[in-house]
């Protein structure tokens, strides 16, 4: 029996000897764990510390919802059996299955058919009937992560400036259908022949069926191939012409930009509450730790979407720390870059100790493991990070000013020259988060 607390529990429930098990590398919220037992290969999802968003499915829920797409004809593994909870935590198990998962890995070599292939099988997600699936919720999505931000503690006024554009330009909405929450490579088995299985059904829900067809365009899921605006496997347009064709539904390529910016405000939300599950000894992690740093990048991102339609039409200004001081009047609508270093958390001594953490607890005692070595890498990412913080001298808008601007923001008084006022300064937090970022708009 493997060295595991709760192997005892897994190998009763699911009724055969377990001969091995390991933890896998990867997966932002969930455990998952390979494991041979009674001649087949199987893979257990377990709860972690925590969620990613607050709407996260239990994984009581996730497991029906992995049936219903089995039951679609959605490519999905199959599901073997919910287990209860497994040392204190939710778990389920299914098939496990062969391919590749990591974006970066695919995109240097995507299958001819995979773009295809994609909007095939989000045809078949978006045809489930949401009533097999009754205790799937949809509601207003900008509410839900103007709530979701609430919770951070700190104010982002770049991510509320993203939410006023999309709360002035909401496009009516489609009917709605049962969305994956999570469409894009990532979540993805591929093989030589194309698309294999579709993973990581914890974000399922009722909306609008754009929000799955634009998520992997969002640039994160791209995986660096920018030239490429479907997921870095190619051009988006015969993946949304054969949704289209499939679906019947009437989705243009130019009714994706809405979706798109929500995209990487949903992400740059994400990427802070999950940092916030290491702050507050949820679960203490490098990895969930530096994702506190790396919302800087849907920041910037969703700005750049937002100011290029609007670069053709009048001159951005060219030093935004020239402009005007606001005036102390709430009906002032200038906002200025002031001196100061304001910096989104962890700060630099927190960083540190995430890192010592990691160190003492995870590389010291098995320096060998393939995990231990990909989190090696995100430490010494985190420390380039806490040296360049402790190194610069840029100037951002102060704690205090980025606390009236997101109030202001919030309130529907958004100053005129917010947009390159906001670029700046989120480029300011970049260039401390991640240099090499900004050279992708050069």
């Amino acid at each position: 029996m493997p060295d595991v607390p709760w192997a005892g529990d897994l190998a009763e429930r699911l009724g055969a000897e377990v001969e091995s098990m390991q933890l896998l590398a990867g997966g932002a919220s969930k455990e998952a764990w390979g494991l041979d037992a009674g001649g087949e290969r199987l893979l257990v999802r377990r709860a972690a510390g925590g969620v990613i968003h607050e709407a996260t499915l239990p994984l009581a829920q996730e497991f029906e919802v992995l049936r219903a797409a089995e039951e679609a004809g959605v490519r999905v593994p199959h599901p073997v059996a919910y287990l209860g909870e497994l040392g204190g935590r939710e778990a389920f198990a299914m098939e496990r299955v062969e391919g590749e998962t990591i974006g970066r890995r695919i995109v240097r070599d995507p299958p001819p058919r995979l773009a295809v292939q994609l909007a095939e099988e989000l045809a078949k997600i978006h045809a489930i009937p949401p009533e097999r699936l009754p205790f799937l919720t949809g509601g207003d999505i900008l509410a839900r992560f103007a709530g979701e931000l609430d919770t951070v503690g700190e104010p982002h006024p770049a991510i509320e400036y993203g939410l006023a554009w999309l709360r002035e330009r909401a496009p009516e909405p489609l009917p709605s259908v049962v969305l994956h929450g999570d469409f894009r490579l990532g979540n993805v088995v591929v093989s030589e022949r194309g698309l294999e299985y579709l993973l990581d059904w914890e974000f399922a829900h009722l909306g609008d069926p754009t929000e799955d067809v634009a998520w992997p365009i969002v640039r994160a899921w791209r995986f660096g191939r920018d030239d490429l605006r479907l997921g870095g496997i190619g051009p988006v347009e015969p993946y949304l012409e054969r949704y289209v064709e499939l679906t019947g539904r009437e989705i243009a390529v130019e009714d994706l930009l809405w979706w798109e910016v929500l995209g990487n405000l949903k992400w740059a939300v994400g990427s802070l509450t999950q940092s916030r599950r290491h702050l507050n000894g949820l679960e203490r992690s490098v990895e969930l730790a530096v994702l506190g740093r790396l919302a800087a990048e849907k920041e910037y991102e969703l700005l750049h979407l937002i100011e290029a339609p609007r670069r053709r039409l009048r001159r951005r200004p060219q030093d935004v720390r020239a402009l005007p001081a606001r005036p102390s009047e709430t009906t002032g609508r200038s906002v200025q870059i002031s001196s100061g270093h304001a910096v989104d958390r962890p700060d630099a001594g927190e960083l540190l100790e995430a890192v010592l953490e990691f160190l003492a607890t995870e590389v010291l005692p098995d320096a060998t493991d393939q995990r231990r070595k990909f989190r090696t890498l995100v430490a010494m990412n985190a420390v380039g990070i806490a040296r360049r913080e402790l190194e610069s001298s840029e100037e951002t808008l102060s704690a205090e000013e980025l606390r009236d601007l997101a109030a202001r923001i919030r309130a529907g008084d958004v100053p005129e020259d917010a947009l390159p006022v906001l670029k700046e300064h989120v480029a300011a937090k970049l260039r401390v988060a991640n240099p090499d970022y900004l050279r992708l708009y050069e």
